[in-house]
């Protein structure tokens, strides 16, 4: 499994909290993502047409902050200048504790920047 899928798959864990009937799944939205393009916005999160549109949003969401340098601890807090956070505090998160959950799914430290592991 690539890295983005073992993030992906940890991110669609956390935000469904592993029940199928969950928010993310009715908004075909496994990340839980606030907006993505012109997709509605349903109980504050975009809503997909499709599973399968859900899945891409995530994975271009997370193979950007992969680009971006971004080490685990900033995918989810945010860094200043160059991303807001995929689940910052300002926004009633913890990004920390959402951190060590997905680096532990994964099996990286939430220290280490995303592309010095690469997306493969």
């Amino acid at each position: 499994m690539s890295l983005t899928d073992s993030i992906a798959q940890a991110i669609a864990q956390v935000e469904s909290g592993g029940n199928p009937n969950a928010l993310s799944y009715r908004n075909n939205n496994p990340g839980n993502l606030r907006s993505w393009g012109s997709n509605p916005i349903v109980n504050g999160y975009a809503k997909f047409p499709t599973i399968q549109d859900g899945w891409n949003a995530l994975y271009q969401q997370i193979n950007l902050n992969i680009g971006r340098g971004l080490t685990l601890n900033e995918f989810f807090a945010g860094k200043p200048g160059v991303y807001a956070g995929y689940a910052p505090s300002a926004d009633s998160n913890q990004p920390a504790a959402y951190a060590a959950t997905v680096s532990a799914a994964v099996g990286i430290d939430p220290n280490t920047p995303l592309n010095a592991i690469g997306s493969s």
